[in-house]
């Protein structure tokens, strides 16, 4: 018999439920879906092409590769892209000739706009650091980032189009602080000649949570694909639906001298499994749970089965889904492991197929 490795199933249906969801959460607020990291290992282009059959306007992109790949894929305007890591010795101009907005945080990048032979004007999104500091502009700087910004676009060679940030979403009283910094920032701007540009600062966990964080964009991304924070609330209490299910065939099941019985797996901590999953948290056979047991091997992970004289050869064993059917869920092996449940999906091997349904 052959045993296949497994496979990563995304199931869009999910995604679309999560969608209607945050935006119904956020309304009035728009919402930007984040795609980096090959939509959080779910995959970019059939992640990016549901989002904007279900009406999403915004996407995030990370990078201006990824984005103007999505661009060749089809995903044309209206629909805006941002790109905000821009490395300093990039050629912006193939971003501004597709219309990618750009996130900026400093005069140098908009002097590289400046230099530019875009037929175009760059749309720009200017970044304060309001105290995370992920890029953005100091306060100090701040307005000689606006006013240099203003000059460039008076002489049309860019477009102010927002003004944002990022927040470390991690405390409340923080985050705050937060807030009250870019409200200052957008308050700057505005004396300085900006008057009304869109204005975003949450991610997935304030977003949802705070409405004086919301302005009028919220840029969703573990949400989106009902992977929740470690520490907060399950994706169930939020009305939210894991996209990912991993699961694969049993390939071994041995009896060992000792008289345990166990079974394996084709998947090991090459194809991104966690070292540390063994002994902390199991896997699923017929809707049973079975705890993880060293060792775990680079290409094979092996499962205790106990008193369970069912499980066979080819049966279908499922790490982690959304526990309909008494899997683990990806924030329990988050928990289990100690990490996000994030990190666990996008450290994912290319080598696993993904299924798309």
């Amino acid at each position: 018999m052959t045993i296949s490795r497994g496979e990563l199933l995304i199931d869009l249906e999910a995604l679309r439920h999560n969608l209607d969801v945050l935006t119904a959460q956020v309304a009035p607020s728009q919402v930007m879906v984040v795609v980096k990291n090959d939509a959080y290992g779910h995959g970019l282009v059939d992640v990016t092409k549901a989002a904007v059959e279900s009406g999403i306007c915004w996407i995030g992109a990370l990078d201006v590769p990824t984005s103007l790949s999505l661009r060749e894929a089809g995903i044309s305007s209206p629909t805006r892209i941002f790109a905000w890591l821009l490395d300093p010795a990039e050629d912006l101009e193939p971003a501004i000739s597709a219309s990618i907005d750009l996130g900026i945080s400093t005069v140098e990048q908009l002097n590289t706009i400046a230099a530019s032979s875009a037929a175009t004007p760059a749309r720009v999104h200017l970044k304060i650091d309001t105290g995370l500091h992920r890029n953005g502009a100091t306060p100090e700087d701040w307005p000689e980032l606006v006013a240099r910004a203003r000059a460039l676009e008076d002489q049309g060679t860019l477009e102010i189009v927002a003004v944002w940030t990022h927040i470390a979403e991690a405390d409340d009283h923080e985050d705050s602080l937060s807030i009250a910094r870019f409200e200052e920032a957008v308050a700057v701007a505005h004396d300085l000649g900006v008057p009304s540009p869109l204005r975003h600062l949450a991610a997935s966990a304030a977003g949802f949570a705070r409405s004086d964080a919301r302005f009028d964009l919220v840029r969703f991304g573990a949400f989106v694909y009902g992977l929740p924070p470690g520490d907060g609330p399950s994706a169930e209490s939020m009305g939210l639906r894991q996209v990912m299910t991993l699961s694969a065939p049993v390939s071994v099941v041995e009896t060992l001298p000792d008289g345990r019985r166990r079974a394996s797996i084709d998947l090991g901590f090459a194809d991104g499994l966690s070292t540390l999953a063994p002994g902390r948290i199991g896997v699923a056979v017929h809707g049973r749970r079975h705890p993880l047991i060293d060792p775990l091997e680079v290409d094979r992970a092996w499962f205790d089965l106990a008193d369970d004289n069912e499980v066979a050869v080819g049966d279908l064993v499922t790490v982690w889904g959304d526990g309909s059917a008494g899997e683990p869920t990806l924030q329990e092996w988050g928990d289990a492991t100690g990490t996000m449940s994030e990190e666990l999906v996008v450290r994912l091997s290319p080598r696993i197929p993904r299924r798309v349904i």
